[in-house]
């Protein structure tokens, strides 16, 4: 039993982490298609919207939206699908993000204020998609007797609560690491 749980858990670690580096290829293609005129207007408008004093809540909420969203996704039939379009459109994201700064600003803005706090987000992602992903393939399995399906379904759903809270504070953590540990370095990679 142990053996089957631990080939399924690999194989959905394998298909999340997949996904997310395509989506991260994806996002880097996306970027080297620009043109000038369209890199040039993209430029004028992260300008525009850029805000240099955001707060601990803006960031906190800025990287728990999608940890919420996966962990949300734990309760619909076909979650499995909408956690893996999540994961691949915040590698899109993530992919297009990092080829554009890269671009734009060198690798040392690319190190200092991306690497450093995607090293904590990234890897919490992958594994609120895996633990959803998981959560999903039981809750909506039927084997056993009603009784004991019902008392599984409770306990499963307490430890996808307390997963949720877990991934919220090292969400926490990670927002922190953003806000100072990557100013540190951008003082460093200057």
């Amino acid at each position: 039993m142990r053996g089957r749980r631990t080939d399924r858990r690999q194989i959905i670690i394998c298909i999340v982490a997949v996904c997310f580096l395509i989506g991260i290829a994806v996002g880097a293609l996306s970027q080297r298609s620009l043109d000038a005129n369209q890199t040039e207007r993209l430029a004028v408008y992260a300008d525009a919207v850029k805000c240099d004093n955001t707060g601990f809540t803006e960031v906190f909420f800025k990287h728990g939206k999608y940890i919420i969203a996966i962990w949300l996704c734990g309760f619909i039939y076909s979650g499995t699908a909408a956690v893996l379009i999540i994961i691949f459109t915040a590698g899109l994201f993530y992919g297009f993000s990092a080829s554009y700064a890269a671009a734009g600003r060198g690798m040392g803005y690319v190190l200092s204020e991306l690497f450093v706090p995607n090293m904590l987000f990234v890897p919490l992602y992958i594994f609120t998609a895996v633990w959803t992903i998981s959560y999903i393939l039981r809750r909506f399995s039927n084997c056993g007797p009603k009784s004991r399906i019902k008392r599984e379904r409770r306990k499963h759903l307490s430890e996808h609560i307390v997963v949720l809270a877990c991934c919220m504070a090292a969400n926490a953590l990670g927002c922190i690491s953003e806000m100072y540990a990557a100013g540190f370095l951008n003082g460093i990679f200057k």
